[in-house]
Parts: C-alpha cells; sequence; structure tokens
C-alpha cells in the first residue's frame, strides 16, 4: 500500500465556554481559549484506502504551518512512500520537519502523521488499531472530566456555573474529575467545597495547578485542598511549569533530577496523590520521576508525545517502575481521539481516569460518528484503524 497523495484541511471547533488554566510566567498570552483549531491529515493509496490524522489544537503562539505548506512537506517525504515502512516515513520527516519549528507544534504534527500511517496500516490488516498495538486489554477507558476556571465572573457566578458543569457530567455517568486551580487560593478551595457538595464524597478529585506553585507553597495549599476534599494534585510545582513544558522543555528536560526530587519533596509531605506530565520531555525525565520517588501517578499524552508508540514505551516505564498511568489531553477531535482510545484499552497500566475531554468540551465534532460517554467511559470504534470516517458537512461547517 503506497501514499499517492496528501489533503490538509483546517478547521476550527468552539468549545463549551471559554478555558482557563494557571499560567503564573505569562508566557502564552494572547489565546482564543474559546475555540479550538486543528489540521485534519488524508492519505490517499493506491489500494484505495484513506489514513486519517489530527494535528490537536493547535494555537497561534506555535506559528504554525500554513496547510498549503504542511501539505508540500508531506508529500516530499511520504508520496509514494509505502505503509509497510511506516517507521522510516516518521523518522524521515521528524528529521524534514523546520529546524525552528515550536517544540509541541513538532510533536503534535508528528502524532497527527503516525496516527495516519496506523489508520493506513490497520485498514490494510482489516483489524482495529487497538490490535496493532498488541491487543485489547481493557474493554474502555474511563474517563476524568476537566473542570476550567472562569474569570471575569463573580465567585457566586463561577461556583453556580461549576455546579452545572458538574451536576451534567455526574448525570453522564463521570466519577472522576479535575479542576483547575492556582490563581486564587481561597476561590480555588471554594470550588472544591462546592464540587464536593454536588458531586459527593465518594467522586474522585484532582487538582491542576499547571505548575504555578513554589515548592513550600505547593505544600501548604495542597494540605488545603485535601482538608477541602481533593484526592490528588496534578503538577504542583513551578520546576515542572505547563506553560514552560509547552514552549521550552529543554529547560526541564536539563534539569529533571531537580525538577523530580522537588516533587518528590512535596509527594512526602502531602497526604494525596502527585501527578506529573511526562509527554513533553525527554524519556530521562520520567526515570528520574521513577528514581526519586516523585510521583503517584504519571499523565501521558499521546499528541504531545510525538505519536501513540513512543506513548507505549513511556507507559511501559511506568508500568515497569509499578506505577499507574493517565492519559492526557489537548482537546483532540475524533481522530486524535480514536487514537488514544485505542491506546488506552491496549495499555495494562492504563488504570487512572483519562482526561479524554474532547468529546465533551467540544460543541461539535467532525467525524459521521462523534464519540458519546457511556457511563463515565469512552470505548473504540470496531472498524478497522481508527473506526471513524469524516463527515464532510462538518468539516465544510467548522472550515476555517
Amino acid at each position: 500500500m503506497k501514499i499517492t497523495d496528501v489533503r490538509v484541511r483546517e478547521v476550527s471547533v468552539p468549545r463549551i465556554y471559554t478555558t482557563y488554566a494557571a499560567d503564573p510566567q505569562n508566557l502564552q498570552p494572547g489565546e482564543d481559549l474559546s475555540r479550538s483549531r486543528y489540521q485534519i491529515l488524508e492519505f490517499f493509496t493506491d489500494t484505495g484506502h484513506l489514513g486519517l490524522g489530527e494535528v490537536p489544537d493547535i494555537a497561534d503562539r506555535m506559528d504554525p504551518l500554513r496547510a498549503g505548506d504542511l501539505r508540500d512537506l508531506l508529500l516530499r517525504v511520504l508520496k509514494d512512500g509505502d505503509v509497510a515502512d511506516r517507521n522510516d516515513l516518521g523518522a524521515r520527516m521528524a528529521d524534514e520537519l523546520p529546524a525552528g519549528i515550536h517544540p509541541e507544534l513538532r510533536s503534535l504534527t508528528l502524532f497527527g502523521v503516525e496516527v495516519a500511517l496506523l489508520d493506513l496500516a490497520g485498514k490494510h490488516y482489516g483489524a482495529p488499531l487497538y490490535e496493532l498495538l498488541g491487543g485489547r486489554r481493557q474493554k474502555r477507558v474511563d474517563v476524568c472530566w476537566v473542570a476550567y476556571m472562569r474569570r471575569g465572573v463573580s465567585l457566586l457566578e463561577e461556583l453556580d456555573a461549576l455546579e452545572n458543569e458538574i451536576s451534567t457530567m455526574v448525570s453522564r455517568g463521570l466519577r472522576a474529575f479535575k479542576l483547575k486551580v492556582g490563581e486564587d487560593h481561597s476561590r480555588d478551595l471554594d470550588r472544591i467545597v462546592r464540587f464536593r457538595r454536588v458531586a459527593g464524597p465518594d467522586v474522585y478529585l484532582k487538582a491542576d495547578a499547571s505548575g504555578a506553585w513554589e515548592e513550600d507553597e505547593a505544600v501548604g495549599k495542597i494540605r488545603d485542598m485535601a482538608a477541602a476534599g481533593i484526592d490528588a494534585c496534578e503538577t504542583p510545582v513551578v520546576a515542572v511549569n505547563r506553560a514552560v513544558a509547552n514552549d521550552n522543555p529543554e529547560r526541564i528536560n536539563e534539569n529533571a533530577d531537580a525538577a523530580a526530587s522537588s516533587l518528590a519533596r512535596v509527594r512526602k509531605k502531602t497526604s494525596v496523590q502527585i501527578i506529573e506530565h511526562v509527554a513533553d520531555f525527554d524519556d530521562g525525565f520520567t526515570t528520574a520521576l521513577v528514581r526519586h520517588g516523585a510521583v503517584d501517578v504519571i499523565n501521558v499524552i499521546p499528541s504531545q508525545a510525538g505519536g501513540i508508540l513512543r506513548s507505549q514505551r513511556l507507559i511501559h516505564i511506568a508500568q515497569a517502575a509499578g506505577i499507574p498511568v493517565l492519559l492526557g489531553s489537548t482537546v483532540e477531535m475524533g481522530p486524535g481521539t480514536a487514537a488514544f482510545v485505542h491506546l488506552a484499552v491496549a495499555s495494562q497500566n492504563v488504570t487512572v481516569p483519562s482526561d479524554l475531554v474532547g468529546p465533551g468540551l467540544l460543541v461539535d465534532d467532525i467525524c459521521k460518528t462523534p464519540f458519546r460517554y457511556r457511563d463515565g467511559a469512552l470505548e473504540p470504534f470496531e472498524k478497522p484503524g481508527l473506526g471513524v470516517e469524516l463527515d464532510e458537512e462538518r468539516m465544510k461547517q467548522w472550515a476555517v
């Protein structure tokens, strides 16, 4: 099966509300957080099969390639390439991306290319993607809903909006939640208290500070939040600040042991689970977390890892260390979500509810059969490859 042509189309889909996370270093100013932008990849072949990929949630700060320029690059590297040589094709794409490309955009683009190639491979073999990833180990992936901060509203308005959001998701069967925190501690505590009033004592809740706090500050605030009702805290310390991780991950790679040590000290002094992202960084960051006993759970975002196959490696590193994994999200659409779900059900160690919020956070999708939460979980489609098809009317509706 050889690639004969490539198409790249851009779409932009609104979110159900404008989503904010803590950004203490102000490295991401001016972003439109009310919608998400995507490049949808289509790889055509001499056998008539079509491979779908997705470059998800592209931010303007990444200075993304225009669709036509990305198509030209893909054609130069991939045309006449055999899908059987997909690993080599992916490596060639990595070599041919512009030297100065934004680091996160690089990973997102490589993810999209790999997903389209894996979709074709699944269609070639007549098997769902999870079969190519080692076979199905789980029936479904449990989902953790992410509730963002709201700016420009009163505390009462935010609490009422949060109550409505959580009530809706609990009614859909979700039993795990994440609250974005880190800008206003008193307000965060009020939000946690309101969450518990709505969701009850048994629903899993983690707070995500996005790396907003210095180490000692993190200890005090996590203790307060634990008393208010959280079960876990994700990315508490500034040593692993998410804005730096996205825009300049080498700063953290170069100080992996220091970052891991900081997390380990916070973990030792607090009573809740500590969770950290690893996909943005070199594999050495994951091994540093293991070596220092820094975390209880590891967060792997496949699109930020540069692909499904590297994500598998990160999951296996965690599994070897006895650390459970969740899949994070950059807010993917149907093709990207499908890839995540296949990876999750093929992974024995993805046992913590995963932040796969795209099917609920976006007002629409571009696939004929969008994902729907069932009893708080997602299941893969059983057709070959990703199992999804584009809906041309939706593609037109949300075209950039």
